[in-house]
């Protein structure tokens, strides 16, 4: 039994692994759906949130008509007390006082609705900034995975690149010495055929008598003489 639980916690191990691996070959995909969804909540929050304005507008207006009215109704109370009708004054009173209380739950509904709004406002407001940040964070790592990639790929570029450059350049060195010998083997071709020429230039020149050479002994005894006649 303890062999199956350990066989059993070992395969639930390796599938996670697997889903992990699932999970983060698609992990951008799935951010920006999840971005997506978010946007389209958010808009569809907006749009309650408009509605939700909108009734907070409409009962903001029937209390100021309510207080218009209340007020309207406290002027002409007050002319009836100058004029000592104190009846009368009693009968708006009693109006105000229905006025009043029809206007008090719209008063508190309308704060309730005020306070919600505000909050639903602010929270809308945080998760733009939420989805805005995030939004940038995808981006980030967007053009950091593309950097990745290229880096990648100019590097498997360069290695393939830099094995045939050094076979071209090995081939060219070749060339290269194997013109430079026929370059030296032409030169001491020329040398050869020069050197074979005042050779046989010489000969001629010695045959004919026409050398004009002395001696070296007695090149040096004519320069001594020369020298000592000088003095």
């Amino acid at each position: 039994m303890g062999i199956m639980s350990d066989l059993f916690k070992a395969f639930k191990g390796g599938a996670n692994e697997v889903g992990e691996a699932i999970v983060d070959s698609q992990a951008i995909r799935i951010y920006e759906q999840e971005i997506r969804e978010a946007e389209k909540a958010i808009q569809a929050a907006k749009q309650n949130l408009t509605k939700l304005k909108a009734s907070e507008m409409a009962l903001s207006r029937k209390i100021k008509s309510f207080d218009d009215d209340i007020s309207d109704y406290e002027e002409k109370a007050m002319a009836a007390l100058d004029a000592g009708n104190e009846s009368l004054a009693t009968e708006i009173a009693e109006r105000i006082s229905e006025l009043e209380e029809e206007r008090t739950p719209l008063s508190e509904e309308k704060n309730a609705l005020q306070k919600d709004v505000n909050g639903i406002n602010k929270l809308i407001k945080t998760r733009d900034k939420t989805i805005a940040k995030n939004k940038r964070e995808l981006e980030k790592v967007k053009t950091i995975e593309q950097v990745q990639k290229t880096t990648s790929s100019i590097s498997s570029n360069m290695a393939a690149t830099n094995s045939s450059t050094n076979s071209v350049k090995r081939s060219l060195e070749r060339i290269k010495a194997k013109q430079q010998r026929q370059t030296d083997e032409m030169a001491a071709g020329e040398w050869l055929e020069k050197e074979n020429s005042t050779n046989d230039l010489d000969s001629k020149i010695k045959a004919a008598g026409l050398s004009g050479k002395s001696s070296g002994t007695s090149d040096v005894l004519a320069r001594l003489k020369a020298r000592k006649s000088a003095k």
